[in-house]
């Protein structure tokens, strides 16, 4: 089952436990940062955007009414928010805002989280009709009908997907379960001086993955339109240290790509993976290093069926499982939702405001499948198949491509963090020709 959890309070180790010499037990916070207490955020925030930029407040809390650009909202259980600019109207004070990265607002401070997660508390099962981003367990985005489900049982995930699309002429549809042991993760952010002077990573990525897809035609059809699908989360867990929200998630994305020149074409096909180890990196002002202890093997790849006469194929791309630790727009949202729910379901007040505020406004760039303000690993199981069909001048020969491929990342601007963001972690490739035999080969180039 899908859970929506409590804030879990865990250690914040201060510059102390890193730092020779210091004595602070907790973050120093720049001098442009204005801290809201967590009782006057709650109470003052009505309204936040549908993307999580503009902010209204009911207040003439002095902290909040003479903000001004330049400075960073440090609103205490809920996230950071550069202050981009502001709009007053009576005792409403509107907010334009972007994320915050950690060394906008820590001055000096490390902070550290344990190997594993706890155990959450749930505080509703049955919390699946609103939320930030995509938060429903059963949905529909650019004509993808999805569900998604976890079960989460002492740190272990079971967990199921199934995602398909009913177009003229064509049906598509990917569905997959899976399971993984001992999830968890390792952080650390060490900050002096406002600048990053370490960060630590690492997520074990152990268990099981198995897909089965399938795609027919039944007339003319103009394809599958958008090929990508971010599926909803099948776990996910805020943690608070020092009244900063950080979230956790397991995740995963998907894209295929049906090619099917028929009116009365059908293919399907699936495979299933083991994977074990764990992965991540380090990262300092100067360089980084990737921790490479992944791997991962086909258990098996399935025969295509097809009965297709042309020639045809299908890319597939399977991002499951994605192991995300992240403090940004979306745990913002995701603390706000856990909080104070009703600013969220306002949001047509914030929205109303965003037009007078556009000059202000400057959001972060769109990538469909980023992870916003924080690091991961994942695992990335690449499928194509082509089959010449029997009309073809070789007839029925078929080739499958399957690779693994391992890699971890880093949003390295919103985490105050020069240099690379990605990191290459585990790669195996095959390659399979049915028959086995030269002309198969030659026609299949």
């Amino acid at each position: 089952m899908y859970q929506r959890v409590q804030l879990v309070s865990i250690l914040l180790l201060g510059l102390a436990a890193a730092l020779p010499g210091a004595a602070q037990s907790s973050p120093q916070w720049t001098k442009n940062t204005v801290v809201v207490d967590g009782n006057t955020a709650q109470n003052a925030l009505k309204s936040v955007s549908t993307d999580g930029h503009v902010l209204v407040f009911n207040t003439s809390d002095t902290r909040i009414v003479n903000l001004t650009a330049g400075q960073v909202l440090l609103l205490e259980d809920l996230g950071a928010r550069r202050v981009l600019g502001t709009l007053r109207q009576g005792p409403i004070t509107a907010v334009a805002t972007n994320a915050a990265a950690l060394t906008d607002f820590i001055q000096d401070g490390t902070i550290q989280f344990p190997n594993n997660s706890h155990q959450p508390t749930i505080l509703d099962q049955q919390d699946t009709s609103f939320g930030p981003g995509m938060d429903h367990l059963t949905g529909e985005v650019n004509d993808w009908h999805y569900t998604v489900k976890g079960d989460n049982n002492n740190n272990d995930l079971d967990f199921s997907f199934d995602a398909a699309k009913h177009l003229s002429g064509l049906d598509a549809s990917v569905k997959g379960d899976g399971h993984l042991e001992n999830s968890g993760f390792s952080f650390m952010a060490d900050i002096h001086g406002a600048k990053l002077q370490k960060l630590f990573f690492t997520a074990p990525v152990e268990g099981r993955l198995k897909v089965n897809w399938n795609a027919i035609t039944s007339g003319a059809n103009s394809g599958i339109g958008e090929r990508r699908l971010r599926l909803p989360s099948f776990f996910k867990e805020l943690f608070v240290a020092n009244h900063l929200p950080f979230l956790y998630e397991i995740s995963g994305n998907l894209i295929f790509i049906p090619g099917l020149g028929g009116k009365k074409d059908a293919v399907s096909g699936g495979f299933e993976v083991a994977f074990n180890g764990k992965g991540g990196f380090t990262a300092t002002s100067k360089d980084s290093a990737p921790i490479k202890e992944m791997k991962a093997s086909p258990k098996s790849v399935e025969k295509v069926t097809t009965s297709a006469l042309a020639p045809h194929g299908i890319v597939l791309a399977v991002n499951v499982p994605k192991i995300a630790f992240s403090f940004g727009t979306t745990s913002f949202m995701e603390a706000v939702h856990s909080s104070i729910p009703a600013a969220l379901k306002n949001s047509r007040s914030a929205d109303a405001y965003e037009p007078r505020l556009s000059n202000f406004l400057s959001k972060e760039d769109p990538d469909f499948f980023r992870t916003q303000g924080g690091a991961y690993v994942q695992w990335v199981n690449e499928y194509d198949y082509t089959g010449s069909g029997p009309m073809s001048v070789v007839p029925d020969c078929t080739t499958t491509h399957f690779n693994l491929i391992a890699s971890g990342g880093v949003d390295a601007k919103l985490l105050g963090l020069d240099g690379k963001g990605t990191f290459d972690l585990y790669d195996n490739k095959s390659t399979k020709t049915e028959p086995d035999v030269p002309a198969c080969k030659i026609a299949q180039k």
